[in-house]
């Protein structure tokens, strides 16, 4: 059978329409049914470019442009009639360089065409409600990008060095350390910022659920499912970045449908029948050695080689010292804009602050500034009970070994077993400066000096 017998069923006996356009826009074939639903015969559009086809009020709008600039599938309404909405689904075919040779359009029959409103409005929805996520997650996290140390600045070079690039990213560290603030970092930095970044959280989601939120569903794929389907977040986020936290925690089953998502660049919906093309940079990271579960068989050697292009290791806040204070004035700054107040810490605070060991890095931080800000309500200058019961603990202990020769004079023992008996008072008054020096039967400013006393 010969090209022109095939292309006169297409033409004649074809019941949906066939529109194809060549790499520069222009009409190349049009069978009947797209005459028809044009209002347009052959001779016309043959030739004529879809920009001219729009001036000349063929149609409203056109699918073909956008996906001629995405190179990916483009459903979309093309006339502004809301009472007789027409959709087009255009596909670009693409060489092995990845440029548009041609696209192929058809339109939706006059049957489909409610279904497919719904489908698009309900993916449009979707489209809306990440982007008000992506719009918060950015107001959210775009304060705690402070780093004074010599750590954190040779860590920042690797970040200006890798973000303009396309490779995968594994950020590794311990909770708290900051890695989706990296994450974010990076994707502010790519060409990808202008398109869409959404995070998610591979250990909170179930595995059936982390599925379909990936990869999508089609409509009925499952008990439960809508029934006009749902785009999965490589479809939402296509163009721009994915950030997979705790990626450890996936399931091998599910490592090995990322895996092929990543290789191929495509992705297919549960219940699909059809591969979508994808444009998707993933980070992803963990508080897990990667490598050891490699070795445990908890996660795909393959997998791991294809995500750990560059792994940037985060340390911890106790090994960064010199952020510790700039990042916790940030906090109380916050707190200070948002309940109009000038708190300010203790020069005792600020000391504890850098001699703590913070266990949960910069997220404790921000949970302990937070608290004893409200602790001390009554109060410009603020301490840290959390803080002084690791102290006053750790005193208690000590003071079981104490021996005469710790002290050379009677003035130095008192002022040490004072300091004690005041760190324990104040964290039985829950840090409340006022109660305790009440407590004392002092004056709160004799109590400060005291606090404060080197």
């Amino acid at each position: 059978m010969d090209k022109g017998t095939i292309l006169d069923a297409l033409y004649n006996h074809y019941k949906e329409s066939i529109f194809v356009t060549d790499s520069e826009g222009r009409v190349v074939f049009a069978n009947k049914v797209a005459e028809e639903r044009l209002h347009s015969d052959f001779e016309f559009l043959m030739g004529k470019s879809v920009n001219e086809l729009i001036k000349a009020g063929i149609y409203s709008k056109s699918t073909v442009l956008e996906a001629m600039k995405t190179k990916l599938p483009v459903i979309g309404p093309i006339n502004d009639d809301k009472t007789k909405i027409t959709f087009s689904h255009s596909v670009p075919v693409l060489d092995e360089d990845n440029n548009v040779t041609m696209v192929v359009t058809s339109n939706m029959s006059i049957e489909h065409n409610e279904e497919w409103e719904k489908v698009i409005s309900a993916t449009q929805d979707e489209r809306d409600k990440l982007k008000r996520e992506l719009d918060f997650l950015r107001l959210r996290d775009q304060r705690v990008l402070i780093f004074e140390s010599q750590i954190m600045k040779s860590i920042l070079k690797t970040i200006e060095a890798i973000a303009p690039t396309d490779c995968n990213v594994v950020l590794s560290g311990k909770s708290g350390t900051g890695k989706d603030m990296i994450a974010m970092l990076i994707h502010e930095k790519s060409r990808r910022s202008v398109n869409a970044y959404i995070c998610i959280n591979c250990a909170a989601v179930p595995e059936n659920l982390l599925e379909s939120e990936l990869f999508g569903y089609e409509g009925g794929a499952f008990t439960g499912a809508l029934t006009e389907g749902k785009i999965g977040l490589f479809e939402a986020v296509s163009g721009g970045t994915l950030f997979l936290d705790e990626i450890g925690e996936m399931s091998l089953s599910l490592q090995s449908k990322l895996l092929r998502v990543m290789e191929n660049r495509e992705v297919r919906r549960i219940g699909g029948v059809k591969n979508i093309p994808v444009n998707v940079r993933i980070i992803c990271a963990t508080n897990a050695n990667l490598k050891q579960l490699v070795k445990e068989k908890k996660f795909r050697e393959d997998l791991f080689y294809r995500l750990n292009v560059f792994n940037i290791e985060l340390p911890r806040l106790k090994d960064r010292k010199d952020d510790i204070i700039p990042i916790a004035n940030m906090f109380l700054t916050e707190l200070n804009g948002k309940y109009n107040q000038n708190k300010k810490f203790s020069e005792l605070t600020l000391k504890t602050m850098l001699e703590y060991n913070w266990p949960g890095n910069i997220r404790e931080l921000r949970n302990v500034v937070e608290r004893i800000y409200f602790i001390n309500q009554e109060d410009e200058v603020i301490f840290s009970p959390m803080l002084a019961a690791e102290y006053s603990h750790s005193n208690e202990r000590n003071c079981k070994g104490i021996k005469t020769c710790d002290f050379k004079t009677l003035k130095e023992y008192m002022s040490y077993t004072e300091n004690t008996f005041i760190k324990k008072v104040l964290e039985e008054c829950g840090g409340s400066i006022g109660k305790t020096a009440n407590r004392l039967g002092i004056h709160r400013s004799v109590l400060y000096r005291k606090l404060n006393k080197k």
